[in-house]
């Protein structure tokens, strides 16, 4: 799959085919940095916060959720009632294994030892 940022319509800005998939870290500077700092520091847009920092925004094992709601393409769009939590953040096309590299790196990033939390785990037939 292509890799890209979204165009104003909607339709991904495609790169060309053969491109390799870059790490996760690489993945973050390139889609990411130009508002978060990848990984700490500061962030160039006031309020966005460094990566090294969403751990303490996020609960535990929730960033696979917030990146999927709020910056990768939602499986529906917004105005057929897709979810976006952050709606001024640019929404990138990224494949299956790009998206595991980069949430495999923000993972990586928190120091948390078993970063779940029941209400982001898949829930289990006959749990309450």
């Amino acid at each position: 799959m292509a890799v890209g940022m979204v165009d104003k319509t909607g339709s991904p800005r495609a790169q060309p085919a053969g491109v390799a998939v870059p790490s996760g870290l690489t993945l973050a500077q390139r889609y990411c940095g130009g508002c978060h700092a990848v990984p700490d520091g500061r962030s160039p847009l006031p309020g966005a916060p460094a990566f090294a920092e969403l751990h303490q925004r996020y609960a535990p094992g929730c960033l696979e959720d917030v990146l999927t709601e709020g910056m990768l393409a939602p499986l529906r769009p917004p105005e057929e009632g897709g979810p976006r939590r952050h709606p001024s953040m640019p929404m990138a096309v990224l494949g299956d294994d790009q998206r595991a590299e980069l949430i495999a790196y923000l993972r990586g990033l928190d120091p948390r030892q078993d970063p779940i939390e029941p209400h982001c785990a898949p829930r289990v037939p006959g749990d309450q």
